[in-house]
């Protein structure tokens, strides 16, 4: 099944909590030591936050998405690619006074170093949520990262339990206590944050990951991306390995946000999770070819064409 087959209910696929961001973007030749001035040798504005970048690869990618997001009243060049998009906005809250999130990206080759300022995703609350429940319909999935405050994080995921299948991305990492890590029911992470939430250095090659996950202590379904090397699932206690297709790299900068944006459109689809992040490492590949968190051509015809060059297969370790 090519894209997710949507029925007359209101109930959204997949409602994203999480940040919206106006990001500025910096390449660079290197990246300046301490106290060091150097020259950009191009720059980009454009939409961003983790939130706001999964919502708009899931709907890219076919899903009926909403996004549960604080903004400021400054947030409309970060909004409109949400619109164009089709993502559902009416539960955005606007935050009198308080300037929407902002980052600033360095772009080093296939490095990338950030800097974010919370602004108006601070003011994101457990009242929201509460808010969104009072209204509507529990979505058939619900995406969490960690751009958002802690507390408003651990009261989604507590109250969608059950509701919603609930996925979840710490990142940027902090800890999350192991009562509310048992009740995410798709944990996504990257390498680094794998060692993290493992209390262990993080691994550098696929097989470092691999016996790292083996020996997670995660008790939901995980994928943990690696990069050009694609991802590593564990689900029902079954380790594979998602191979990702080799492209030509503008900048790394979104390319976890599309993935998870498309893993759970074809999760909503229908895919098993093998299946739904085959298609999520080709989003992730296609993204990493254009510029910026939102670069690259990702939709179900991009992503299903690069994904039939592929070999089929995924292995198991």
């Amino acid at each position: 099944m090519l894209f997710p087959q949507h029925s007359d209910t209101n109930r959204l696929d997949v409602l994203v909590i999480g940040s919206v961001n106006v990001d500025l973007g910096l390449r660079i030749d290197r990246f300046p030591s301490a106290g060091q001035t150097i020259a950009a040798t191009s720059t980009f504005e454009g939409p961003g936050g983790k939130g706001a970048n999964q919502a708009l690869a899931a709907a890219r990618m076919d899903g009926r998405v909403g996004l549960l997001a604080a903004v400021g009243s400054d947030a409309a060049s970060a909004l409109e690619p949400l619109r164009v998009a089709g993502v559902d906005l009416r539960h955005l809250v606007e935050v009198p006074g308080v300037p929407s999130g902002r980052a600033v990206l360095l772009i080093a080759g296939d490095d990338n170093a950030i800097v974010v300022m919370p602004g108006a995703n601070a003011h994101l609350t457990p009242g929201h949520i509460r808010s969104y429940l009072a209204v509507s319909e529990p979505p058939r999935m619900v995406v969490l990262q960690h751009e958002i405050p802690c507390e408003t994080v651990e009261f989604a995921v507590r109250a969608f339990a059950g509701r919603s299948r609930v996925v979840l991305n710490p990142s940027p990492y902090r800890e999350v206590p192991a009562g509310v890590l048992d009740l995410v029911d798709v944990l996504v992470v990257n390498a680094g944050e794998l060692g993290d939430l493992s209390g262990a250095p993080t691994p550098h090659s696929v097989d470092e990951a691999r016996d790292l996950l083996a020996r997670a202590p995660i008790a939901g379904d995980v994928v943990v991306t690696v990069g050009a090397d694609g991802a590593l699932l564990r689900t029902a206690g079954r380790l594979s390995h998602v191979p990702s297709p080799r492209v030509d790299v503008v900048d790394t900068v979104g390319a976890g946000d599309a993935f998870l944006g498309a893993l759970v459109a074809r999760l909503c689809a229908g895919d098993s999770l093998d299946r739904a992040a085959q298609w999520a490492a080709a989003a992730a590949a296609i993204a990493v070819s254009g510029t910026g968190a939102a670069g690259g051509d990702v939709n179900p015809f991009s992503v299903g064409s690069l994904l039939a060059s592929m070999p089929d297969a995924i292995t198991s370790p």
